[in-house]
């Protein structure tokens, strides 16, 4: 198989995963956001959580109103919006989920930011973009899903205007589990290889970056999969009627999993800002 060929392969089984029974259970877990929270106390829900990511990452990017951002895996468009709404600044969000860009311009027309927002297909292995178009690009915990991580990295470098920065919060796999272990993480989210933080240093290097922030904020993993663990386990009976209940039982078993990984030190998660070198 080409490289090519590996590529294709593993972008169409991402787009089956989240265009199939995924979606009913993200829209109605996740709701538009779908990503990690950052958690502060046992009055935090996900929502609130994720929310509080969100405003994170903008102040560690200095999010401006003549920021132009690139959002790579931008899901129901959550971030997208909020960046839109709360600085003012123009993003185009790429993914490659055709349910979730219909659902994020719908969410962007609803919230009024649609003249500053737009959503499109896009392959972040190949960004269909023009060279130095942004100022920032933004991604939560999308690359797990890259069959060449190197290359996204790559690409990242070229689409980024002089002095721009590329902000990379990502879901990692320490370096020390074993390949079974690795195997059943993979299998939740078809990933088809998780990075731990010395791949991340060194690929950025390697894309040309120096990096100027890097955080590790584990931390958040196990409370994120949890609420949405027991979101699933309250919302069972409703979704039954949906999603097929082998598919519910698989989920159930895999989020459990990655609970349990993430609280042995298994799943980490990563926050990195980058600038071209």
């Amino acid at each position: 198989m080409t490289e090519r060929d590996a590529i294709r392969s593993v972008v169409e089984e991402t787009q089956r995963y989240y265009d199939g029974p995924a979606d009913e259970i993200y829209r109605r877990l996740w709701q538009d956001n779908v990503h990690m929270g950052t958690w502060s106390g046992d009055e935090d829900t996900l929502q609130t959580a994720m929310d509080r990511t969100n405003r994170i990452m903008a102040t560690k990017a200095g999010i401006e109103s003549d920021t132009e951002v690139l959002d790579l895996g931008c899901g129901y468009g959550a971030s997208a919006i909020f960046l839109a709404r709360e600085y003012g600044c123009r993003v185009v969000g790429q993914n490659i989920s055709e349910k979730e860009l219909s659902l994020a311009a719908q969410r962007a027309a609803e919230a009024g930011v649609d003249t500053h927002v737009r959503f499109e297909y896009g392959d972040f292995h190949n960004i269909p973009s023009e060279d130095a178009s942004f100022d920032a690009i933004w991604s939560q915990e999308a690359f797990l899903h890259g069959a060449d991580k190197l290359r996204i990295l790559r690409e990242c470098r070229r689409v980024l205007r002089p002095g721009g920065r590329i902000l990379i919060s990502d879901l990692l796999v320490a370096g020390d589990v074993s390949p079974e272990d690795r195997e059943k993480i993979y299998e939740r989210v078809r990933s088809p290889e998780m990075w731990d933080f010395p791949d991340y240093r060194q690929a950025l290097d390697d894309a040309g970056f120096a990096i100027n922030v890097e955080e590790d904020w584990s931390a958040n993993v196990a409370p994120t999969y949890s609420s949405v663990l027991e979101q699933l386990k309250a919302q069972r009976h409703a979704l039954a009627g949906v999603v097929p209940e082998e598919q519910l039982d698989r989920t159930v078993s895999a989020l459990q999993l990655w609970v349990d990984s993430a609280r042995a030190g298994k799943i980490r998660q990563g926050f990195f800002v980058a600038t071209p070198a």
